[in-house]
């Protein structure tokens, strides 16, 4: 159970880690995960996460999905056109730092060789996933971007087979060139073979099993995340680089994906998401790991003079790995900035603390000895200053990155896609209790800050100039003689009249509510008292008499309109009360209120009309008609299937994708703004249709 108490507690810190992140973005998500990792060490129980780690078992579980999630990231096409500079970043570069590192931690530390050459194989491999948190929102070169990005994804072999080979030599007390470059090439070669041979074998099971109607989704996304797992275990039981294994895997996998993309597309964007979440979930867990492995180190050693010693040795090793992969690129394009940026990035994270957690099987060493504790707090250092140097320094050099449209921009063109839709919901031959649902389906799109948009004070001086003008033409028409007297008395007396016009729209809901209830209350009062409705009114009479007391003694403006919103109704409840029984009254009430329905119907729309053509606005525009509709929503309760209004829906978010493509071809709006709308819209409607 303590295991699992502390899978539980990392899993919570990475979520708690990625919230501060989004909220705070001038700190990285890796970042914000080793302080939360720091904050957790210090709790009983999770403080021994380190120790209960299993390093055969982390790369495996770990490792080895983040490298097959890197690979699916690259085509094969752009792998096979960059594989020289692949070769050149990937092996030569990282031989020659680890030549050079082993070097400095032979003659200037006085360290062992075999040991000096694990820590540098150790140190070397750089982390994507840990450079994306550190330039997030930094615009950084292409030809830059790549290069790090293809010597993440390759260079974690190199250091796997170097720190192989210091075992040997730290075993057996020697090493020859030759024996190490063959190796080398059995191990690497062996290793991207493999993972070709393994990825046609699944990719044909997954095949044949599609072709067979065997499309389970649940089925195929186990057998996606087994994948890297079983080509990993497999490849280094035979003794290749189950590392390289898993990337190739993972690279041939997009081409796979990129051919079956129309026959499978729903399983395919499934897998993706899911691959998504969960290698992020693994690279906050490392981070976590790592916050917890500081304080540990930091516990164990007691003498100051130790952390220093250890702090010295990880600068150390990452000015020195600066010098070389600042030289290293200068000395090929001759450009100052661009090596200074490249020796900057390279970002060391999951793969480097993996390495390290492998040195006690590795050098055929003790889990807690002296120097295995050692050489994890020089990688948890390096690590550190890898994510700090580039988050300070690349600020200055970097230009920020700014999309094509702004928060108002999209905010502003949900609220256009939003409103022509309900343009469109208005034509619909449906009923009107249905309008309302799919408006409402339709509103949500403007996100839960929809409130916070509209403002109030606007919101209630639009709603009493359409009431004023609803009033107007109530009073003219008593003059023409052209609305009944019920309609009239309708909408003085239960329309909230004059004074009460100027702070609500009409509430149809309450009324119908008040009526629903006391109905109710009637029926079961009739079975066990006969007189219930007279005892009713006299409650009723009783509370208005109350509240009109109050109201003579009260001072205060705030206090006064609540209790005569009290009293408004007490009043109508009196009223339904005293005629709710009267069937034909019942009659005449709703009759009336139709009449006033149609008698409103083209003021409201030549008001929405104008309004929509003064104001920018089309938040409150969209609430405006939403809240009419609300009013115009028969009494008599609709019944409509739920696949009807799911047919509806699917029309309407259709019609936005084509609205969305006008938009964009008129220029209205940039591409990418409408890029993102359409993938809310097509995501939505993806999930109607399969709901």
């Amino acid at each position: 159970m303590e295991i699992l108490f502390e899978i539980l507690g990392v899993i919570i810190t990475v979520i708690i880690a990625n919230f501060l992140a989004q909220r705070f973005k001038t700190i990285p998500q890796a970042m914000w995960q080793i302080i939360l990792g720091v904050l957790i060490a210090v709790i009983p129980g999770l403080a021994k996460i380190e120790v209960s780690l299993d390093p055969e078992w982390f790369m495996v579980l770990i490792i080895a999905p983040l490298l097959f999630y890197e690979g699916q990231q690259t085509k094969a096409r752009i792998v096979s056109k960059n594989l020289k500079k692949i070769v050149q970043l990937a092996v030569i570069l990282a031989i020659i730092t680890m030549f050079f590192l082993t070097i400095i931690l032979k003659f200037a530390f006085n360290w062992p060789i075999a040991l000096a050459l694990a820590l540098s194989a150790i140190a070397t491999p750089t982390d994507a996933t840990a450079l994306e948190s550190v330039k997030e929102g930094l615009v950084m070169p292409t030809k830059i971007e790549q290069s790090l990005s293809f010597e993440a994804m390759f260079n974690d072999a190199s250091g796997l087979v170097a720190l192989e080979l210091a075992g040997i030599w730290a075993v057996t007390g020697h090493l020859s060139p030759g024996e190490s470059i063959s190796k080398f090439l059995f191990v690497s070669l062996g290793g991207a073979l493999f993972g070709i041979i393994s990825t046609f074998v699944i990719v044909r099971i997954r095949q044949n099993l599609l072709r067979s109607q065997l499309n389970d989704l649940t089925g195929h996304i186990m057998l996606q995340i087994l994948t890297p797992i079983i080509i990993y275990m497999l490849a280094e039981e035979i003794h290749v680089s189950g590392v390289i294994a898993v990337v190739i895997a993972g690279i041939f996998h997009r081409e796979e994906q990129d051919r079956t993309l129309l026959q499978s597309s729903q399983m395919i964007n499934l897998i993706n998401q899911f691959w998504k979440i969960l290698t992020d979930l693994l690279n906050g867990i490392v981070f976590v790991i790592l916050g917890t492995s500081i304080v540990q180190i930091f516990a164990r050693e007691a003498d100051v003079s130790e952390w220093i010693k250890l702090i010295s040795l990880a600068i150390t090793i990452y000015v020195v790995m600066g010098i070389v992969r600042f030289s290293y690129v200068y000395l090929k394009d001759k450009k100052i900035k661009d090596a200074f940026i490249f020796a900057i990035s390279g970002v060391h994270g999951t793969v480097t603390l993996a390495l390290a957690l492998t040195i006690p099987l590795t050098m055929n060493l003790l889990r807690n000895s002296a120097v295995v504790q050692e050489i994890l707090g020089i990688a948890a250092f390096v690590i550190l200053l890898s994510l700090l140097t580039p988050l300070i320094v690349l600020r200055f050099f970097l230009k920020k990155k700014e999309t094509s449209y702004t928060d108002e921009e999209l905010s502003k063109a949900h609220a256009e896609l939003v409103n022509s839709a309900t343009n469109y919901i208005e034509q619909l031959e449906v009923e009107k209790n249905m309008k309302q649902k799919l408006l409402l389906s339709i509103r949500s799109q403007l996100g839960y800050e929809d409130s916070q948009r509209l403002d109030r004070q606007e919101w209630h001086d639009v709603m009493k100039q359409l009431n004023l003008k609803r009033d107007e033409a109530v009073r003219k028409a008593i003059g023409e003689n052209t609305l009944s007297a019920d309609a009239v008395n309708l909408w003085d007396k239960m329309m909230l009249k004059n004074a009460d016009i100027n702070n609500k729209a009409i509430r149809r809901s309450r009324i119908y509510k008040e009526f629903i209830k006391h109905n109710w209350r009637y029926f079961l009062r009739k079975i066990f008292k006969r007189d219930n409705v007279s005892r009713e009114i006299e409650r009723t009479q009783g509370k208005i008499r109350k509240y009109k007391r109050e109201l003579s003694k009260t001072v205060t403006e705030n206090k006064k309109n609540k209790i005569m919103e009290k009293i408004k109704i007490y009043n109508k409840r009196l009223l339904i009360l005293e005629k709710y029984s009267d069937v034909d009254y019942r009659n005449r009430w709703i009759g009336a209120y139709n009449e006033l329905e149609s008698f409103f119907e083209p003021i409201d729309k030549e008001f929405i009309q104008r309004f929509e053509n003064e104001t920018d606005d089309k938040t409150i525009v969209v609430a405006l008609k939403q809240s009419i509709l609300a009013e115009q929503n028969r009494m008599e309760k609709r019944l409509s299937s739920e696949v009807e209004e799911t047919n509806e829906l699917s029309k309407i978010l259709q019609y936005e994708l084509t609205q969305i493509n006008l938009m964009i071809q008129n220029d209205k709006i940039s591409s990418e703004l409408g890029k993102r709308l359409y993938y809310e819209v097509a995501a939505a409607q993806n999930l109607l249709l399969n709901s």
